[in-house]
């Protein structure tokens, strides 16, 4: 398997994306004096919920190729 594989750079754009654009909202239309915004999409989505599904898909990608490898497929 090469490296990075390209799960890798689904995520990392995921996650870096994510905080890019919460970062650009944040500069241009002051999204964090909305209240309990920062609650969302800080506090849930980027501890909780962005984490938890780059783990499902750093652990689910990786384990069906594998399978896959295993039965003979391409």
């Amino acid at each position: 398997m090469p490296w990075p594989p390209k799960v890798f750079w689904v995520g990392a754009f995921l996650f870096y994306g994510w905080t890019a654009l919460c970062w650009i909202l944040e500069a241009t239309m002051k999204i964090n004096h909305i209240p309990l915004a920062p609650l969302w999409y800080a506090g849930i989505m980027g501890t909780f919920l962005i984490p938890l599904i780059m783990s499902i898909i750093y652990f689910y990608f990786p384990e069906k190729a594998e399978e896959k490898r295993a039965r003979g497929e391409a």
